[in-house]
């Protein structure tokens, strides 16, 4: 009898802000073997600002359902997806405070299909200061350096998966109040 092959199952989107956002979140996916994507504009070159996400989330692969199932395979039971959130990444310095807290209460969702799936990561004002806050970091790198100093903090695993060295970075986000990044890295563990 010939063996079939589950389906790898998306567990999880990512909507990266800009080059930071995507460097870490590679580098949480690689050191997983996490079947996560991420979605980011330019490869992270152009940024994607609080408030052009519904824009994001109106393209052609967020649009509607359908068009979504034709890009990414998710888990279904009875039309609804199992074992998925999509997890926009976003800085705060760039939106004003309406639309942030619209941003980080999920209001600025509830008309898409997908709003009981987003989980919003914010960084408050943005990844920079929470790395030099929590002294990951020891000054705050310009647009030249950024992909030159992320690379060498959130490198791309390669090898074995490297739960621990998660775990403790989630720890260390667990220290500031200026992110809850720690929710995305849980719930990357959590779809283990």
């Amino acid at each position: 009898m010939p063996m079939t092959m589950k389906p790898k199952f998306c567990k999880g989107i990512v909507i990266a802000h800009g080059k930071s956002e995507l460097l870490l979140a590679e580098h949480i996916k690689s050191n997983l073997h996490l079947p996560i994507e991420i979605y980011a504009q330019s490869n992270g070159k152009t940024s994607i600002q609080i408030d052009s996400l519904m824009t994001v989330l109106g393209n052609n692969i967020f649009k509607n359902k359908k068009v979504f199932g034709q890009k990414y395979i998710v888990e279904e039971e009875k039309g609804v997806l199992k074992n998925f959130s999509l997890m926009p990444i976003m800085d705060l310095d760039d939106a004003s405070e309406d639309r942030k807290q619209k941003y980080i209460s999920k209001e600025m969702f509830k008309k898409h299909w997908l709003n009981s799936y987003i989980i919003p990561i914010w960084n408050n004002s943005n990844l920079d200061e929470v790395l030099l806050d929590l002294k990951l970091i020891n000054k705050l790198p310009n647009n030249k350096e950024k992909g030159r100093v992320y690379r060498g903090l959130f490198p791309t695993n390669k090898g074995e998966s490297d739960k621990q060295q998660v775990e403790n970075l989630m720890k260390m986000f667990e220290k500031s109040n200026k992110t809850n990044m720690e929710v995305f890295i849980k719930k990357c563990l959590d779809s283990l």
